[in-house]
């Protein structure tokens, strides 16, 4: 017999014996999904139990049996709702308890949420007698350090693990050996629009970084992203195998965190067996309750925090709704809330909101107008919201006007709905009366635009193509020139640009041409210094150039560079070749030209030079290998 048993041989009943001491109307704690100790919840099934109210975190298979096949015996609430089955699936709603997963320990202890008996499953004790929660710490501690009543499920095939998982024998009342397989989560596939969101995500992730992102594809999706990454951190709600992934590959090393440095901390485990194995003993890996792993203040401790999470909607004000899934099979409040806000207050935080552009179920637009009456969690306010993903880029949200926002989040719906929903936001009053539909760079030709560039003197940029939401940094450009090179670029003295001008510069539709800017600085307060456009009239072949760079970043190569990059996307339209109108006294931008290849036709005539050239006529002809 093992040392454990004879030392709790007093506590070792079976699990129809441990049913016994149970009484009817009794509030059940149960714990859930992968750590669900089934063995207790099938004999309870068994017994002559009535009246009795269970509570999981996530709903486990065979506690929703139970609620599902006893529904006069049993009734079973959740703080997480399951995926609907069909419209007769009440419990889906009826039973959901809206609460933050930072929120419910407390609630369990001053017993607004009373807990009369804790089954839970644990790993086999040590030689101290301690038992470990294994992979789901998470709400199951408050409830047993709440509960009349305490019965274990002892499982070898939990997982021993570290932080604050562990149960005292002596707070145990009855022990339940019995050995089952842990639930297996495997891992969702991705598709090409998880693919594009998790690349956009990993753009807005700095090296050392300490990352959260929720139970979902996102995860999975961003090891390709992430992979030349180095000391990232992780402080989250779930361990699960992709982390495994960013932990063996060198990517996740927690030297960089201000709490719990070198560990990487969570409050559960969910996935496969090897998630499993992996956190089993392993002294890097360390689980905590929620109201712990999930306070906002020792999340925000973290300097350069970043929360990546999942949502339903989001209106164009930008309040985030939670309802029927995305990528995960359950939907709740849970730690989204805890860690948007600990990103927040964070040194160099970033909250990250993420969703397909469309439903899957429907094709309808995931940016809506305003929320139906639909019952859903509304996440966030629009307060709280930072930058906003999906498969079409990215949207900052922070501190910007209602207007800028609804411009925003445009940009990354589908193009499909894009029409609607300014229309929508005209009527609503969201946007002025007058506002363009969007014309921007297809997907295609925004990932081909797309680089980032340093330039002389360590300027580090990002080039893009123009959106409409650009208008203020481009009236901020065009007010940094002085009047000579708005002269230069416009050929004739403007002081002002008004919305009604800016618009229709910012509105390029792809068969007119393109129109490619240069941002310096963060994302949280970026500037356009530099912006060069070619635009086609039709039944041309030849497009006209011309360029824009703030003074302050002269001399860095920028426009030589802008200019090449217009060539080669050019080339790939099959546009025939470029032309401009110069100021002959504007020796810098014609120096730019002078360092192209091409043989070029200039005339010149009233203080300008118009020049021509054609990708296909080099200066000097190849000379045969």
């Amino acid at each position: 017999m093992q040392l454990w048993k004879q030392r709790f041989g007093a506590k070792l009943v079976s699990a129809e014996e441990a049913i016994t001491h149970l009484k009817n109307g009794d509030r059940i704690y149960l714990g859930s999904m992968c750590s669900e100790p089934s063995a207790i919840i099938k004999a309870m099934g068994d017994s002559r139990l009535s009246d009795i109210s269970m509570l999981q975190f996530l709903t486990g298979k065979e506690a929703a049996m139970l609620a599902k096949t006893a529904p006069l015996k049993f009734t079973l609430k959740t703080f997480f709702r399951p995926r609907r089955i069909d419209e007769s699936d009440r419990q889906s709603d009826a039973d959901y308890v809206p609460l933050f997963h930072s929120q419910i320990p407390n609630f369990f202890r001053n017993r607004r949420i009373p807990v009369d008996v804790a089954i839970v499953q644990v790993s086999p004790p040590d030689r101290f007698g301690r038992f470990s929660l294994g992979v789901a710490v998470d709400i199951s501690l408050a409830a047993v350090e709440s509960a009349r009543i305490v019965v274990a499920q002892v499982n070898p095939l939990t997982p021993w693990t570290l932080g604050d998982t562990f149960i005292s024998g002596d707070r145990i009342n009855y022990l339940v050996e019995a050995t089952e397989d842990l639930t297996e989560l495997p891992e969702e596939p991705l598709g090409d629009r998880e693919r594009a969101i998790s690349r956009y995500c990993g753009e807005l992730i700095e090296e050392g970084a300490v990352l959260q992102f929720g139970f979902a594809g996102i995860s999975r999706g961003l090891l390709d992203f992430l992979r030349d990454h180095r000391n990232l951190g992780l402080h989250t709600e779930v361990f699960s195998d992709p982390i495994v992934d960013l932990i063996e590959s060198g990517v996740i090393n927690n030297s960089t965190k201000k709490a719990f440095r070198g560990k990487s901390l969570a409050t559960c485990c969910i996935g496969t067996r090897r998630a499993y194995d992996y956190v089993n003993n392993n002294t890097l890996v360390e689980l905590y309750p929620s109201d712990i792993c999930l306070n906002p203040r020792l999340i925000a401790s973290n300097d350069k925090m970043i929360a990546i999470n999942v949502a339903l909607q989001v209106d164009l004000r930008g309040q985030i709704r939670q309802g029927s899934p995305t990528w995960a099979a359950v939907e709740g409040s849970g730690g989204d809330h805890d860690f948007m806000r600990g990103a927040g207050l964070s040194k160099g935080g970033r909250s990250i909101v993420c969703l397909r552009s469309t439903s899957d179920r429907s094709g309808r637009s995931t940016i809506v107008p305003s929320f139906s009456a639909k019952p859903a969690v509304v996440m966030m306010n629009r307060g709280d919201t930072n930058y906003v993903v999906t498969e079409y880029g990215i949207a900052y949200l922070s501190g910007k006007s209602i207007r800028d926002r609804t411009m925003a989040l445009i940009e990354i719906a589908h193009p499909d709905h894009r029409e609607n929903l300014l229309k929508e936001a005209r009527d609503m009053g969201y946007v002025y009366s007058d506002q363009f539909y969007y014309r921007m760079a297809s997907p295609e030709l925004t990932v081909r635009a797309r680089a980032d560039v340093v330039f002389k003197k360590g300027l580090k940029t990002r080039v893009r193509p123009i959106k409409p939401s650009d208008e203020s940094m481009i009236q901020d450009l065009f007010y940094n020139l002085s009047e000579s090179s708005v002269y230069f670029r416009y050929f004739a003295p403007r002081k002002s640009m008004p919305h009604q001008n800016l618009q229709r510069y910012v509105n390029v539709s792809e068969d007119e041409g393109l129109s490619i800017v240069v941002v310096s600085g963060p994302r949280e307060n970026e500037r356009i210094i530099a912006e060069s456009r070619y635009m086609l009239e039709p039944d041309q072949q030849f497009a006209d150039v011309a360029f824009m760079v703030d003074e302050a970043f002269h001399g860095r190569g920028i426009a030589t560079f802008l200019l090449k990059h217009m060539i080669e996307i050019a080339k790939e339209k099959g546009i025939k070749g470029f032309k401009a109108d110069i100021l002959d006294s504007n020796s810098p931008m014609i120096a730019v030209f002078d360092k192209l290849p091409y043989v070029q036709r200039r005339q010149m005539g009233g203080g300008e030079i118009s020049l021509k050239f054609q990708f296909s006529e080099l200066k000097e002809n190849p000379r045969p290998a």
